[in-house]
């Protein structure tokens, strides 16, 4: 360490100023503090001032003026003071008073007296409690005048140790520019209660009030484990008074042990949820996959690329990604170049109605897990189109069915849908004779394979899901479109619907169908108008919301169990296995050839939905052009 006599010289003159000024100021309240150290060993008559205008008192000043050099006490940033700045302050002090006590016997008899020691004493305690109190003051008011002025006007929900952080955190990172006014908390211990000198409210309380006078903008959560129903409740209550919800990121992603304000982000659909996030067994499907070879059919679309990337982190020892469409498997290729280039990811254009294509794949790759995602499911579109609901959701999952058995493959995963229950739309009809099949060809005598089927609703962000056309449409400022105000779904995220896709893989045994528990169904008007709000936006407002009617084949809610089904537990609480109608294999296949067969000889699109309603007969049509082949179907039974 050397004395830092040039460091004025280091900075910009305002910051050069700064040091300067501090450094005065250490000299002066120095003096003061050595002047009344003075005074407290003798007396304030004249002979001890006059102690204080002697050369030995200059020099006490010179070794102190030394050491704050030496130690560098005013080269700090003020307003981020802290432990290790006081620390070199107090040994500035310390080294100052020895050198001075040591000097003192050189110096003039008047001042060598017993009461020196109780001078050196009194004056270093003195110093330090002016000097560190300087320095806090400053600080303190820095805080006031300039903290208290600028910046987007923040509370923070949560006033418990991870709130505390927060504030520290915001009132150290200046340049984020969030001023912090108020807490709020369920803790009615707290209420009204100061968290480092900013007031606790209670939001069940004046909660718009207090919003409205201190002018708040934006709010963080700040509560680890908050029950989900009371997220979905806060979070509400803010986006009706137009208040900004901000969450932090998890623990393992912070900087050096505390978030960063940078990390900050917008609350977003899925903490809409009214449930806790679902949390699988991680472990089940390591053992699982792990060094096996897994084929993933429509591994380029949102659930079947999310697939992919999950199972890649069990480290398998091959994953084969088979999807026609070719920009998003080129997209997909892109994004997982590494495991293209280790070997570990080959990715595969191609039609899972292309049997010749399949069983050459799988006589290249042997796959020991097949896992289909790969289907047709826009409701309105396959009603227009039915034929291609068959092909691709009953002639595609009956190839990579049929090839799994005759590759012995150990497990085949396939994806269904909610919409099976009780289908009224073509697309969750097809989407049920899939499952019928794959399902008695579990039992059939010839299968060694496993197939098993999981069973879930809407998912989050999804190719064709509600989010990203609500997105896209409120981006542009266009009106949103509801069906109906009535219209709910269920709805789970992508990480945990492929959780649940890769789990039912590890812990199916052969012929289930598991399905989800998804918490409470969300209406789509509520959920449009929190999007709305979310972006800042005013519903009906801003943005309009258009009831545009019931699309084909759409109920007003889904079901995840039919009346005459049941459920049975398994080893998770989220996940159950459905008791479902059993049809044999023997029976099921010709009208599964001969459905297929209508579907590729371009018969009607009513012959080709009767022979579906023959094998589904729980499957109605609501608002579409095939009502009234339930009608009819009435009739002749009357």
């Amino acid at each position: 360490m050397t004395l830092e006599f040039e460091s004025f010289k280091d900075t910009p003159w305002s910051g050069r100023t700064t040091k300067l000024l501090l450094f005065v100021a250490d000299l002066c309240i120095s003096a003061v503090s050595l002047a009344a150290s003075v005074f407290f060993a003798y007396d304030l008559s004249l002979p001890t001032v006059a102690l204080l205008f002697t050369w030995p008192f200059l020099i006490f000043m010179a070794v102190k003026a030394g050491a704050f050099l030496y130690f560098g006490t005013y080269n700090i940033i003020i307003r981020y003071i802290g432990e290790r700045d006081t620390l070199s302050l107090i040994k500035a002090m310390v080294v100052s008073s020895i050198c001075n006590y040591v000097l003192s016997f050189w110096l003039p008899p008047v001042w060598v007296t017993p009461k020196l020691l109780a001078i050196i004493w009194v004056d270093l305690f003195l110093g330090i409690l002016a000097l560190s109190s300087l320095r806090y003051i400053i600080r303190l008011l820095y805080d006031r005048l300039k903290l208290n002025t600028t910046g987007t006007v923040t509370a923070i929900f949560g006033a418990g140790e991870l709130g505390a952080m927060l504030a520290g955190v915001i009132k150290s990172n200046t340049s984020h520019g969030y001023r912090l006014v108020a807490f709020f908390d369920d803790n009615p211990k707290v209420h009204r209660k100061m968290l480092n000198g900013i007031r606790v409210y209670n939001p069940e309380k004046g909660f718009g009030e207090v919003i409205r006078k201190e002018g708040i903008k934006t709010i963080i959560l700040g509560i680890n484990h908050l029950p989900a129903r009371r997220r979905v409740a806060f979070v509400e209550q803010c986006l009706e008074l137009g208040i900004k919800v901000l969450k932090i990121p998890p623990a393992e992603s912070w900087l050096d042990g505390n978030p960063n304000p940078g990390q900050f982000t917008k609350i977003n659909v899925d903490d809409l949820l009214n449930r806790a996030p679902i949390r699988l067994d991680q472990s089940l499907v390591n053992d699982s996959v792990r060094q096996k070879i897994v084929m993933v059919t429509g591994c380029a679309g949102s659930i079947g690329s999310e697939i992919v990337r999950q199972l890649l982190q069990y480290e398998p020892a091959l994953v084969i990604g088979i999807d026609q469409a070719e920009s998003p498997l080129a997209a997909l290729t892109l994004e997982l170049k590494k495991d293209v280039d280790k070997g570990t990811f080959v990715p595969v254009i191609g039609n899972v109605c292309d049997f010749v294509k399949m069983e050459r794949l799988m006589h290249t790759f042997h796959p020991e897990y097949v896992f289909h995602a790969a289907a047709y499911k826009h409701v309105p579109i396959m009603e227009v189109f039915p034929e291609e609901a068959i092909k691709v959701n009953v002639q595609g999952t009956r190839n990579m069915a049929d090839l799994s058995v005759q590759f012995q493959v150990t497990k085949f995963v396939m994806i269904s849908t909610d919409k099976v229950i009780k289908p009224s739309n073509v697309m969750g009809a097809s989407k049920r004779i899939a499952e019928i099949y794959v399902q008695s060809l579990n039992f059939a005598p010839h299968s060694k394979t496993n197939f098993i089927t999981t069973r879930f609703g809407n998912v989050l962000g999804s190719n064709g899901s509600v989010i990203p056309i609500f997105n896209s449409q409120i981006k542009a400022l266009l009106p949103i479109t509801i069906t109906h105000p009535e219209v709910s779904r269920y709805f789970m995220t992508i990480p945990e619907a492929c959780q649940l896709v890769l789990e039912a893989g590890s812990i199916g045994n052969g012929g289930e169908i598991l399905i989800f528990e998804m918490g409470e169904p969300v209406y789509i008007l509520d959920l449009a108008k929190r999007m709305i709000q979310m972006a800042g936006l005013i519903p009906y407002v801003d943005i309009p919301i258009l009831i545009t009617g019931l699309r084909p084949g759409e109920k007003l809610t889904e079901e995840l169990l039919a009346d005459s089904e049941n459920t049975i537990p398994t080893h998770h609480p989220k996940i159950k296995k459905a008791s479902v109608r059993m049809v044999s294999y023997q029976e099921v296949l010709p009208i599964i050839d001969r459905l297929i067969a209508a579907a590729n000889d371009q018969h009607t699109a009513s012959e080709i939905v009767t022979l579906m309603k023959e094998l589904v007969p729980e499957f109605e049509s609501q608002n579409s052009v095939f009502e009234y082949l339930d009608k009819s179907y009435s009739t002749t039974v009357q």
